[in-house]
């Protein structure tokens, strides 16, 4: 086997090899991300009417 075609055979695998390794991280990292407990609070409030929406929500809570 010359040298240029070892060289090509190894680069190859390299290249796979951090294919493949690139692939489970990113896996990994996604996987964390779902999982984590990301709480996100809101307030909302509802209108009788749409054509007058209530401008101070404070009073409403009282």
């Amino acid at each position: 086997m010359t040298y240029k075609a070892k060289s090509l055979i190894y680069f190859s695998c390299f290249v796979l090899a951090s294919l493949i390794y690139y692939g489970v991280e990113q896996q990994d990292d996604f996987q964390e991300h779902i999982s984590s407990e990301t709480v996100v609070e809101t307030q909302f409030h509802n209108t009788e009417d749409p054509e007058k929406p209530q401008t101070d929500f404070q009073e409403e809570q009282q």
